[in-house]
């Protein structure tokens, strides 16, 4: 669909074209660089989380410390401290690396980190929507035209399945593994104007038979990568139906069954 920028529409109207605003472009770097080596990343990161919890626990004030445990809770705090460093570090040098790429290992981890398993067959078919020079890794060029062209995709025949995980991250901004109306609401407003962004939302948030939006979980209502996934690939299958050549094809279906009822 690619739900952002292309929503379904009436056939008969006149479409307006997409568009990407300076701070949806910033978001989309920000979405590159998490993206780039996410799979080396991925797990320094889970680790730093989890010593940076520890140490707020250790740092937490409390009363009736011996000499002994308060010197033992130092010594704990300063090795926790020098291992927060040193996965800084490493985590800095990653970011460092002249050439930042996104390898097909980079793609799998971070479907499986937002709930979706990939073989590596399925890895391949999305790299390969995206590689432009056939060398095995999307690097910047190639994944701003990727998402550029799904923007402004009117015939629902673009492949989108790189770009869904890519507007999924970039409404993600805290990184929680869902997006919520109001992450969501900022960007389409932006992209699509008022009346159509209200009409994504209730889309992405709201009954699968259109009924109105439950707000559930935070920031007006949360929905994970599968759900979204799900509504993105209905709204691209509408947009090819209302697009010249899926109309086309309706109507050569439609006069084969015409046709086949006659016999």
């Amino acid at each position: 669909m690619a739900m952002a920028g292309n929503v379904s529409k009436d056939a008969s109207s006149t479409p307006t074209t997409p568009k990407v605003t300076s701070s949806e472009l910033k978001e989309l770097k920000r979405v590159f660089r998490q993206l780039c080596y996410f799979a080396e990343k991925a797990p320094k990161k889970e680790k730093l989380k989890e010593l940076q919890e520890q140490l707020v626990e250790l740092q937490r004030p409390r009363h009736g410390y011996g000499n002994d445990e308060f010197q033992r809770k130092n010594n704990l705090i300063d090795d926790l401290e020098a291992k927060i460093t040193i996965l800084e570090d490493e985590l800095g040098e990653i970011e460092a690396r002249p050439d930042q790429h996104i390898r097909p290992q980079d793609t799998g981890i971070a479907m499986k980190s937002l709930g979706k398993r990939l073989t590596k067959k399925e890895v391949q078919d999305l790299m390969w929507e995206v590689d432009e020079k056939v060398d095995g890794v999307v690097d910047w060029e190639e994944f701003k035209l990727m998402f550029d062209r799904n923007v402004h995709d009117t015939s629902g025949l673009e492949p989108s399945s790189f770009y869904h995980l890519v507007q999924f991250m970039i409404y993600d901004r805290d990184n929680n593994g869902k997006v919520s109306i109001d992450e969501t609401m900022n960007m389409l407003y932006g992209r699509l104007g008022r009346e159509k962004m209200e009409d994504a939302i209730t889309k992405l948030f709201g009954g699968d038979d259109g009924s109105p939006i439950v707000e559930v979980g935070n920031q007006g209502g949360e929905i994970d990568f599968n759900r979204y996934l799900k509504v993105s690939e209905i709204e691209q299958r509408k947009l090819f139906d209302s697009s010249e050549m899926g109309r086309h094809l309706a109507e050569k279906k439609r006069k084969k069954g015409k046709s086949a009822g006659k016999v």
